[in-house]
């Protein structure tokens, strides 16, 4: 494999993952190398392994299908020495040779600057021990040797050779020059003084090429990646490169290059056949646990669960014993038992310090993880099944998913990283890769491109991939008219689609923490997060090659707003309310849900899930976990919601494919919802163990494993049930047409508990509860949305007043009979201000109340233009100003503009003559109009009053119906709304339509508008790009009170605003009609109809 005269392996190589400095995947180099007849060839990234999991993977499936090619694991060292920074290339030759090389790239990475790791050249030759070094002219030998200092260049040498135990034989040296020839005018004499430099030394040469691109056409995309990466434009002189010789070539023409030096290339073959090391891919490591002496993990957890039984209020029954012997044996089996035992603790720990938390995922399914209190979802209750979650055949490591309140994440990873120690336990990594946003903006910054041009065509897109740029130009219709097919933009968008998938930068992982063993720092290298939490080299996806277990810990900010509103509760009434005790069968909460008032309620605020709760209907809390699993895109594009809505409301009857399959389908009709029920239809059918009906679930889109899954199907269907054939082939197809659409139960259980609970708060203190919506913004929808909501509750808005304002949203009682209650808008609002900044302002104000404008800006840190914002928006209105009288908006704005009011503590440098206050005589205060625009400029809502309400005499022109009144049309009507554009989404749909689903706010209530592709031609780039609109459409009927609107016209509603007052609103309304039908006609008959006794438009 390694002694052929004619081979040649790269040994520096940089992918993708050399972050703007290799232009393709550690995979496609696999592919590459193996097409070029290469025995092996090595990863060498800079300062990382990033992409050494994926790597050598690839190579392992590539040499399983086509030819065998060994993956070398190294990195591309940045060294810091005289005249800065230099590069050296180590290989790992063995597995001390990786650890050493792990534990180099975490010095470099956690004791440098972030961003800039480095090493001395000292640090390095410390962990030499398995590693081969590689000497380039980025090295600082090769670079004094390049530059015609040899006597330096062995100065400099010395210390490597000593270290890496350098000697003739490139079969036993342990460091090496290596040459590169890139046909430059001096390529010829760099390369023969690094030749000297090699004998002089004794040490043996080595040819590389310094691999930035595997073609020669990619060179115009190197160059490129590197301008971004320096922040430049384009040009000759910001690029390194002066040809196109820099990428992947073939042995014969790497022989070519050095035809005098054959011994050079044979170095390569010598330096592959050393490096053996195997990562080792999906070999598990398990993490560590203490256990009393004599006592293995095992056991301490099998006590833990015998324990939870009673803290549970669990009796032994058989079948709760059956269950939990059942599970510990398989847990013991795989030797998950330490795993679980550290996800308790942390759990237990997180509980502990007062943090909201919850499990969510297939881990719901777990008696152990519902007595050893990491889920709080009773498995045996709800019928969910054990091997969903864990069982022989699955390929993945448990991934136990833990959710906690979004404001208190961090503190919940620096408890876990503190107790758990940095040699076993991190964070995990996220690749943040280009998509065609950002892809766009940082190529058209590279090439040159005008800044408003780039800004121009990326806001122009949806957030797809890079790759999809071209297809959404050509498909749709809100990017037609916008000219991005010009001639300049070709290399943008060719550069653009190249960079799909590349990394953009490496970033905290949002969720995943890592469990090891204590040998963790030897496996993966480590560094610092933006944040600063320690964090490995690896991504989820690396995570489960690398054979490491993994928990996740979920910021949601439902969590965070009903621990604001818990505390809030307990704040202004004096009352603690324990959410576990609520009752599940509360009918003020089931009424909620049933009426869809559920905005900011956790999985059931969006207007497809108010849409289908008003079609089911619920009415106990079992019925959530069915509404939460129908409401996914598998369900969805299955069609399984309608006929499970007939059939809940006896439209349809229920009916089972066969007799057998009664006990599976029966809580939901007959209708296959989840996957334990698939589970459980292969177990009836055929007599699978329920293991191995799940394995088949996972692979039944698989064509490789359902063909012999379909006849050993039919066959056992035959003995099992001893159905005919043809019967048991129609079985077949009903289990596989389903089998890929259904949505975990144990997963929907879970969610259910947090969807229930919060939508109880809703109902029983909604001012608390959108308090802490407001205050954490857990949903869909925009602050604004939810303060609408809140008026429509009764509850008061209380304006933003600097004397009251806490950071968050908070509850005030403003009326003792009931009590009703107002929410005060927060601090944190406020358009620029600081966290400092609100720190001053509660300070100052526990000493004592502020008195006037310049009381405030006397006591506290503000600066000048967070305290004009805070005048502007209204937050000086309440102040006093007993020396000088009441003041208007204006007047207090002016001082905040004007006065030169020293800090307390400070002395001016100048007395004021003059005080600005003085000078007033009472300025104009603001229209309702400009009191909206500072809210709106300040805080980013419409507090005061809606912004819809400027319109009413055009909205009346055009017959607009509030949305509130909606659902008193009649079906199949053609109406007219208008509002604030709120929401738009275009999921997956079964037809495989691109359908948008628009959500307007018009102070009543919500408009919920569907707009399918038919009208989108003329309609799409108005919704897109619309802030105020007005639909026409045909009302439909979604349930008791729901309704929807089939969209046929759109329009700007300013521009329509615009229109009336300069006298051409029917020019306006053609205009804007595109291809549809005319609505001016409509426009006129809705005057009509306003007109007309008794009518209904409004």
């Amino acid at each position: 494999m390694f002694d052929s005269p004619e081979g040649f392996v790269h040994l520096d190589v940089r992918s993708y993952f050399s972050i703007k400095d290799g232009a393709f995947s550690p995979e496609d180099l696999a592919l590459r190398a193996v097409a070029l007849g290469m025995p092996a060839v090595a990863l060498a990234d800079r300062d990382g392994v990033y992409g050494a999991p994926r790597f050598v993977e690839a190579c392992r499936q590539v040499s399983a299908q086509v030819a065998p090619v060994r993956p070398l694991l190294g990195a591309s060292l940045t060294v810091g020495g005289r005249g800065g920074d230099h590069r050296v290339v180590l290989l790992a030759s063995n597995a001390t040779g990786y650890a050493n090389l792990c534990g180099l790239l975490t010095t470099a990475h956690m004791t440098g600057e972030r961003g800039d790791p480095a090493l001395t050249a000292g640090q390095v030759c410390e962990r030499a021990d398995g590693l081969i070094c590689l000497l380039g002219p980025d090295s600082e030998p090769g670079g004094l040797a390049a530059g015609g200092r040899p006597d330096a260049a062995r100065a400099a040498l010395q210390p490597w050779r000593e270290a890496f135990g350098g000697r003739p034989d490139a079969h036993r040296s342990g460091v090496f020059v290596a040459v590169q020839h890139r046909r430059e005018a001096d390529s010829d004499q760099q390369v023969r003084r690094l030749l000297r430099l090699s004998k002089d030394a004794g040490i043996p040469a080595v040819a590389t090429n310094g691999v930035r691109y595997l073609v020669p056409e990619d060179a115009f995309l190197a160059d490129v990646l590197e301008c971004m990466r320096q922040i430049v434009p384009l040009a000759a002189h910001h690029v390194s490169r002066r040809n196109a010789e820099g990428y992947l070539k073939c042995p014969r023409q790497m022989r070519a290059l050095f035809a005098q030096r054959p011994d050079l290339c044979d170095a390569t073959l010598a330096i592959a056949e050393r490096c053996s090391f195997d990562l080792g891919i999906r070999q598990v490591h398990f993490p560590d646990f203490p256990t009393p002496r004599g006592r293995s993990a095992g056991s301490v957890l099998a006590e833990r669960c015998h324990r939870g039984l009673a803290e549970r209020g669990m009796r032994l029954t058989k079948e709760v014993q059956d269950r939990l012997d059942h599970e510990l044996a398989q847990i013991h089996l795989m030797g998950y038992a330490a795993y679980f035992l550290t996800v308790a603790d942390i759990v237990a720990d997180i509980r502990s310090i007062g943090i909201r938390c919850a499990c969510r995922g297939s881990a719901a399914s777990s008696l152990v993880c519902y007595l050893t209190r990491i889920s709080d979802v009773d498995p045996i209750r709800h019928g969910l099944l054990f091997e969903r979650f864990l069982n022989p055949y699955r390929d993945e490591l448990p991934d136990i998913d833990i959710d906690v309140e979004s404001a208190r994440r961090e503190d919940v990873y620096g408890l876990i990283l503190a107790r758990h120690g940095e040699d076993r336990c991190a964070c995990v990594n996220m690749v943040d890769t280009y998509r065609a946003r950002g892809a766009i903006r940082e190529v058209g910054k590279a090439l040159g491109l005008p800044g408003g041009e780039i800004d121009l065509a990326a806001k122009a897109f949806p957030h797809v991939g890079a790759h999809h740029v071209r297809e959404a130009m050509a498909h749709l219709p809100e990017l037609k008219g916008l000219n991005l097919n010009a001639g300049q933009l070709e290399t943008l968008f060719t550069v653009v689609e190249r960079l799909d998938g590349f990394p953009r930068h490496i970033a905290l992982h949002p969720s995943g923490i890592v469990l090891s063993g204590h040998d963790l720092v030897e496996r993966v290298p480590l560094e610092r997060s933006f944040q600063g939490f320690r964090m490995i080299q690896a991504d989820k996806d690396d995570v489960e090659l690398l054979g490491l277990l993994k928990l996740d810990i979920l910021g949601i900010r439902m969590l965070s707003a009903m621990r604001h509103c818990l505390d809030e509760i307990a704040r202004v009434d004096d009352r603690k309310v324990d959410l576990e005790q609520a009752d599940l069968a509360d009918a003020a909460t089931f009424e909620l849900i049933r009426s869809s008032d559920t905005l900011g309620c956790f999985q059931i605020e969006s207007p497809g899930q108010r849409e289908l709760l008003q079609k089911f209907q619920p009415t106990e809390w079992a019925d959530l976990i069915v509404d939460i699993s129908l409401f996914r895109p598998g369900p969805v594009k299955s069609d399984m919601v309608s006929p499970f809505v007939r059939r809940r409301h006896g439209l349809e009857p229920e009916t089972y494919i066969h007799p057998a399959l009664r006990p599976a389908l029966a809580e939901t009709h007959g209708v296959i919802v989840y996957h334990e029920q698939v589970m459980r239809v292969l177990a009836a059918i055929g007599g699978y163990d329920l293991a191995e009906a799940d394995r088949i679930r996972r692979h039944l889109g698989d064509a490789v494993e359902t063909d012999p899954v379909h006849r050993d199907f039919v066959a056992r269907a035959m003995s099992h049930l001893g159905v005919p054939h043809e019967e048991a082939e129609r079985l077949w197809h009903a289990v596989e047409q389903f089998a890929s659409f259904g949505f975990c139960k144990a997963h929907a259980a879970a969610f259910a508990v947090v969807t229930y609970q919060s939508a109880w708060l809703k109902a029983h203190h909604p001012a608390h509860f959108l308090a802490g919506v407001l205050t954490h913004e857990p949903g869909m929808y925009p602050r604004r949305l939810i303060l609408d909501d809140a008026r429509r509750h009764g509850i008061q808005i209380l304006p933003l007043d600097a004397n009251a304002s806490e950071p968050e949203y908070t509850v005030e009682v403003v009326a003792d009979d009931g009590p009703r209650y107002g929410i005060r808008l927060g601090l944190q609002d406020v358009k620029g201000i600081s966290e400092a900044e609100i720190r001053s302002i509660l300070e100052a104000r526990a000493e004592r109340p502020f008195t006037d404008t310049g009381d405030v800006l006397r006591r506290t840190s503000l600066t000048r233009p967070v305290a004009e914002a805070m005048a502007h928006a209204g937050a000086f209105d309440l102040l006093p100003d007993g020396r000088t009288g009441p003041r208007s908006r204006r007047d207090r704005l002016f001082v905040a503009m004007t006065a030169e009011a020293p800090r307390e503590g400070e002395q001016a440098t100048l007395p004021l003559s003059v005080d600005p206050a003085a000078l007033l005589t009472g300025l104009r205060g603001y229209t309702d109009a400009e009191q909206v625009k500072a809210e709106l400029e300040v805080l980013g809502l419409d507090a005061t009053r809606h912004l819809l309400s400027f319109y009413q005499p055009l909205m009346d022109d055009l017959g607009v119906i509030p949305a509130a009144d909606l659902h008193r049309q009649r079906g199949d009507r053609w109406v007219m709304v208008a509002g604030i554009k709120v929401a738009s989404q275009t999921p997956a749909i079964r037809s495989g339509q691109r359908i948008i689903f628009l959500t307007l706010d018009d102070g009543t209530g919500l408009s919920d508008v569907t707009v399918f592709e038919r009208v989108q031609p003329w309609c799409a780039q108005t919704i897109f790009h619309g802030f105020l609109l007005a639909v026409w459409g045909r009302l439909r009927r979604t349930g008791v009170k729901g309704v929807s609107i089939i969209a046929e016209q759109a329009w700007d509603l300013a521009t329509l605003g615009v229109a009336r007052r300069e006298g051409r609103l029917a020019e306006a309304l053609r205009a804007g009609a595109g291809a549809g039908p005319n609505v001016t006609h409509a426009v006129e008959t809705r005057k009509l109809w306003h007109a007309s006794p008794g009518s209904a438009g409004r």
